[in-house]
């Protein structure tokens, strides 16, 4: 597990944590709108660092967060002074400062200032056990956190890179294209076998019988599917230690929801979703990841981050006393 426990204070929407939130390898956040689930989730986003650039956007973690708001004075609270995030990673405390003048800086418990500024992929490599003399050790130190906004302009960047040979190359080399095949195959009748990038974003039909495959639009497919798709194949390629996911039901039918929770329980990363859905919740206790929770969140009026944290055995006698749908949603704040 990348992430142990996460405290903000003066980030987005958020004061400060009455008490920092300790995260399970999957941990579902969920809470009313503005309760503090994507804020979470984008003060989560800026690890390994906060400089980083990931391969699928063009920008650095922080302006991708800013891009996602009203620029960097948005994401300190009340647009002026400075925002700090608190993590603990492997025992170690973690700290995010934002300042709105762009100050920002990034401070690791025992590890010297100079060896992050001057080589970060170096000095993050040596706290995560990766071989240092790698060819790529900045994308493999960069590629340990993913975070997937509910947001069209990072699902079409996810597209477009693939038009790219590098990236379209990267999904092949790691068997991305057959495994989100194998997925697709779930939740629909037909047998796909791989999903294909030129000329069009397409899947390859089997049809049988002696039969040539048909080469069916992954659009055509349903947006949920296309959505599910574009992300699963980074994910697959990228294989991150700490998985992000804002709004996991947007667009996505139920029985995708289950096939994306069981896809997801069985991979070795930290995954860490928020949710308005009902549907993920009842979904959730049938997957049943291990190491897994529901932190609900709520906000007091003077924007001071409580939490609750419910174990699935808790979370299911909540479902099973509001048989009156009204009464679940009150119950679980969403």
């Amino acid at each position: 597990m990348l992430v142990s426990s996460i405290d903000i204070e003066e980030f987005r929407g958020i004061v400060r944590c009455k008490t920092p939130l300790a995260l399970s390898k999957f941990t579902v956040l969920v809470g009313r709108n503005n309760s503090g689930k994507s804020s979470v989730l984008e003060a989560l986003s800026l690890l390994p660092m906060y400089s980083f650039r990931p391969p699928y956007i063009d920008d650095s973690r922080i302006d991708f967060v800013a891009r996602l708001h009203a620029g960097k004075s948005s994401l300190v609270y009340g647009y002026s002074g400075g925002a700090m995030i608190k993590y603990k990673i492997q025992d170690k405390t973690w700290t995010i400062r934002i300042k709105d003048e762009g100050l920002d800086h990034q401070d690791i418990e025992g590890v010297e200032e100079s060896n992050l500024l001057n080589n970060p992929a170096l000095a993050l490599a040596k706290i995560f056990d990766i071989d240092h003399r790698k060819d790529k050790l900045y994308d493999e130190v960069n590629n340990l956190v993913f975070f997937i906004p509910n947001d069209s302009y990072f699902m079409d960047r996810l597209h477009s890179k693939l038009r790219d040979e590098k990236y379209r190359n990267m999904v092949i080399k790691m068997g991305a294209n057959t495994r989100v095949a194998e997925l697709i195959n779930k939740c629909v009748d037909d047998r796909y076998t791989e999903v294909l990038f030129t000329p069009e974003f397409s899947a390859r039909k089997e049809r049988g019988s002696g039969k040539s495959p048909l080469y069916i639009k992954v659009k055509d497919l349903g947006d949920g599917v296309q959505k599910a798709v574009l992300r699963a194949l980074w994910l697959e390629a990228i294989n991150p230690s700490l998985v992000l996911w804002d709004d996991f039901e947007g667009s996505a039918h139920p029985t995708l929801i289950k096939l994306l929770l069981e896809w997801l329980s069985k991979k070795s990363w930290q995954v860490i979703i928020s949710t308005h859905s009902i549907d993920v919740l009842t979904s959730l206790l049938e997957v049943r990841p291990k190491d897994s929770k529901v932190i609900q969140l709520k906000k007091t009026n003077d924007d001071v981050l409580l939490h609750e944290d419910l174990t699935l055995e808790e979370l299911e006698n909540v479902i099973e006393t509001s048989q009156d749908p009204r009464r679940l949603v009150d119950s679980l704040k969403l």
